[in-house]
């Protein structure tokens, strides 16, 4: 693997270690939020369903019957809400995080700084989400649940058009962009299973998870990616640089 270079180094935990590296490993890690999830559902009196409970659900506070009289009525309650709720913010810290410290790693920088700030202040809003259980604070929860999907969309079509053709693997623009095809399709029939359409078929829970849980496993997928590449890709040479000539 290709060393980094040590002016663009930090030492964690006395382990010299690049932007890059530290960012790769805060967005791979973000993907710890699905077993979390996994074992909360684990220790609900009565079974939760992936095909028909929401998200948040694992985070509600609550212990009763939820959307009562809708068909979305369900049964609602999370002994280990406080766990979940945790990691939701822990996700969206290292999103945000991750974002930053890869600031300067995208090959055009103008659009992949664009897309990191998108992408940071999406991660800030899923520390919303966490804060803000949707049985206690129903309005916060879900305005930033919806504010979320678009900054992280906007964020990851940034990313794809600076790392895409660069030196950066092409795995990284390729599974950005099917990310946002299947979390933006995902969002769309969660919002017509929430209205009682024909996506309720489904399950409320998968559509949801199809919008959201992509968007964590995306991020897991592209800090892999980065860690495994190595090397901190060059400025593409398209991007047009000013250059200083001497005069006699």
């Amino acid at each position: 693997m290709t060393s980094f270079p040590r002016s663009n180094t930090f030492v964690l935990y006395g382990l010299g270690m690049s932007t890059q590296q530290v960012g790769g490993w805060c967005w791979f890690l973000a993907a710890a939020l699905i077993p979390v999830q996994v074992l909360v559902a684990a220790r609900w009196p009565l079974p939760y369903s992936w095909r028909s409970h929401l998200i948040s659900d694992l985070g509600a506070t609550m212990c009763g019957v939820a959307d009562t009289g809708a068909r979305v009525e369900r049964y609602v309650c999370s002994p280990w809400h406080v766990l979940a709720n945790a990691a939701t913010v822990v996700n969206g810290l290292t999103l945000a995080l991750g974002a930053v410290l890869l600031w300067s790693v995208w090959p055009r920088r103008r659009g992949g700084r664009a897309g990191s700030v998108l992408l940071a202040a999406g991660g800030l809003c899923v520390v919303g989400v966490g804060l803000t259980p949707w049985d206690l604070h129903p309005d916060l929860h879900h305005l930033f649940a919806l504010v979320q999907a678009p900054l992280q969309w906007a964020g990851m079509v940034l990313l794809v058009r600076a790392t895409w053709g660069t030196t950066l693997p092409r795995a990284v623009p390729v599974v950005t962009a099917v990310g946002v095809v299947v979390s933006v399709a995902g969002f769309a029939l969660f919002l017509d299973a929430l209205s009682g359409g024909t996506s309720l078929a489904l399950g409320l829970g998968l559509t949801e998870r199809l919008a959201f849980d992509i968007l964590t496993l995306w991020s897991a997928t592209v800090g892999g990616v980065l860690l495994a590449s190595g090397e901190r890709p060059r400025t593409d040479a398209t991007e047009p640089r000013s250059i200083l000539l001497p005069v006699d």
